[in-house]
């Protein structure tokens, strides 16, 4: 019977130390941090190929800073094994008891750990510490009425890799964007002076029921208080800074559908909306254009939720529209918009014409009542034209007089327009002679009008020329220039893929400073790898670790071909302003 336990003993021990042995084995440095504190995960791989390893369970309660690796290999009993360490940097996104969950390489993994995470008090900005804020415009809105939920950053210290990350909807259905540009500015409260850094987003509910506004999130480090005061330890000494986590605060609001009781034919929810008109000039007369303006003013809503004014056709003028012309701003956490239509009116027949009544309903969102806005009807008085019959008479032919043209100044050409043309006496010639002085006066004045006119269309074409040729130049030199710096970016792609496909270390690097100077204009790979995502600045520490130690042999070039190839030169850098340090703007 001892025997048989003992027996048994022994194959469970050998069960037991083969699944350990097929697992992969992790461990971490610590089991107690502060809140912005960090610490390690190591993973341990008996194989070298990890790009099938799954860190995404990780990232629900952790932030991810910095990955490395770690090669090694040993000869046991005349056996050659090769070994990977993955060394991961990780920082509790909120205090607590939290599990390090499993990681998972095909059909291999790991075991969880579990690390207890401290609060720490944060200060305000007024103490020198850091505040996230936020506030919303409307806490009942109307479907497609625009709220504005805006975030104010206040800074009462410096900070340092700020990721920030946008209110989202977590229930419901609305658009959410970016309302303006972001707004900084210095604040002093209680005697300090404190960096604020605005920030608003338009959101606008596309259904009624419960819209659930999750708070916008910021992720950076802080100087810490028991840390060095040199910033540059702060890429070597941990210690030096931690990591802090902050959430605006998040809404729940209620919006409430369109009334059945609304007439409008556009749904327009408001605070206030009106409309008025005006025109040019109050004589009209036939042929002669007068322009109409009618102007609508809102609050409380964007220019994307405006109508078309449409004005209804009428017997008697001609209408043609401009594009409108829009202007949105923001005051007081409350969005204001106007909005000018610029209508030509040119009549074609004298008489009374009646500019009809025309309405456009609106729901007040204040007295939460349907309200109707006005163009009352005008009556115009349309005058005959100052040509006379003239202008009916040459409507349609290529020498159309133009408005307020005198008749003592139409050329002959026009007048040889007439059908027909009674006889003049010898008397009534000299009669009328001094007229036909003003006339041959006339006539001289439009000849040197036409003269004029000839030279400078040529004069003008000459210097059309010459700009054209100029420019043509200068954009050749460019385009050339362009294409030069695009072909060195090529081959120096094309050595790269060769270096990288042939799992050469030292001519990949070479080839990579090549890319870095004619696309990024980096003379060094350090300057290069703060101009690349983290994860190519961890293949680029690779890279040098193979080249540098001549021990590894194990170096595979794909994984950074990948990197490079998909890397955008256009959209790959932020441009920030002044206070680049401090937050990111959006989408950088």
């Amino acid at each position: 019977m001892v025997r048989l336990f003992r027996l048994l003993s022994i194959v469970l021990m050998l069960l037991t130390s083969v699944q350990l042995h097929a697992a992969i084995s992790s461990q971490i440095d610590r089991n107690v941090v502060e809140q912005g504190q960090t610490f390690l995960l190591m993973l341990s791989f008996t194989q070298n190929d990890l790009r099938g390893v799954d860190l995404s369970p990780l990232e629900e309660d952790f932030e991810i800073i910095s990955r490395s690796h770690q090669s090694g290999t040993s000869i046991i009993n005349g056996e050659l094994k090769t070994s990977t360490k993955l060394i991961i940097t990780l920082a509790p996104k909120r205090a607590g008891k939290l599990e390090v969950p499993a990681v998972s390489l095909n059909s291999q993994q790991s075991q969880s750990h579990e690390i207890e995470v401290k609060p720490v008090k944060q200060l305000s900005a007024v103490d020198g510490g850091v505040e996230l804020l936020s506030t919303l415009s409307d806490s009942e809105p109307r479907v497609q009425q625009p709220i504005i939920y805006q975030m104010n950053l206040v800074l009462g210290q410096r900070i340092y890799n700020a990721s920030f990350q946008e209110p989202t909807i977590k229930q419901g259905k609305a658009l959410i964007q970016p309302l303006g540009e972001q707004r900084q500015y210095r604040q002093t409260l209680n005697g300090r002076e404190m960096l604020v850094v605005e920030q608003s987003w338009l959101i606008i509910p596309q259904q009624s029921g419960a819209l659930n506004i999750e708070g916008a999130k910021l992720s950076a480090e802080i100087r810490n208080v028991n840390g060095s005061i040199d910033p540059f330890r702060r890429m070597n000494d941990p210690r030096a800074v931690r990591r802090i986590y902050l959430s605006a605060d998040s809404y729940t609001v209620e919006v409430t559908p369109i009334p059945k009781s609304f007439s409008g034919r556009d749904w327009i929810a408001a605070t206030d909306l009106s409309l008025k008109s005006e025109m040019s000039s109050d004589d009209w007369k036939v042929g002669e254009p007068v322009t109409r303006i009618i102007t609508l003013q809102a609050k409380g809503i964007g220019q994307d939720q405006l109508p078309e004014i449409v004005l209804p056709s009428l017997l008697g003028i001609k209408q043609y529209a401009a594009k409108p012309v829009y202007e949105q701003d923001q005051k007081n956490n409350e969005l204001g918009v106007t909005m000018t239509q610029e209508i030509t009116i040119i009549p074609s027949q004298q008489g009374e014409v009646i500019l009809p009544e025309v309405k456009l309903p609106w729901w007040n969102t204040e007295t939460n009542k349907e309200e109707v806005a006005i163009l009352p009807k005008q009556a115009i008085n349309v005058l005959p034209s100052d040509l006379g019959n003239f202008t009916e008479s040459t409507e349609h032919s290529p020498n159309t007089l133009k408005a307020n043209t005198p008749i003592e100044e139409i050329a002959p050409s026009s007048v040889q327009n007439k059908q027909s043309i009674t006889p003049v006496s010898p008397s009534q010639l000299s009669a009328d002679y001094p007229a036909t002085k003003e006339w041959a006066a006339s006539y001289r004045s439009w000849i040197l009008i036409f003269v004029m006119v000839v030279v400078g269309g040529i004069l003008g074409s000459i210097i059309t020329i010459l700009f054209y040729k100029r420019s043509r130049s200068s954009v050749g030199d460019s385009t050339l220039h362009n294409a030069q710096q695009n072909s060195s970016v090529s081959r120096s792609l094309n050595t790269l893929q060769k270096a990288c496909k042939s799992n050469d270390p030292h001519r990949a690097r070479d080839a990579l400073l090549t890319w870095g100077r004619v696309a990024l204009d980096c003379k060094h790979l350090n300057s290069l790898q703060q101009k690349l995502p983290s994860d190519v600045r961890d293949l680029i520490n690779e890279l040098n670790s193979c080249c540098y130690d001549k021990a590894r042999r194990d170096w595979k070039g794909d994984k950074l071909w990948r990197a490079i190839q998909g890397y955008d030169l256009k959209g790959g850098k932020c441009k920030l302003d002044h206070l680049e340090p401090l937050v990111p703007r959006m989408g950088c």
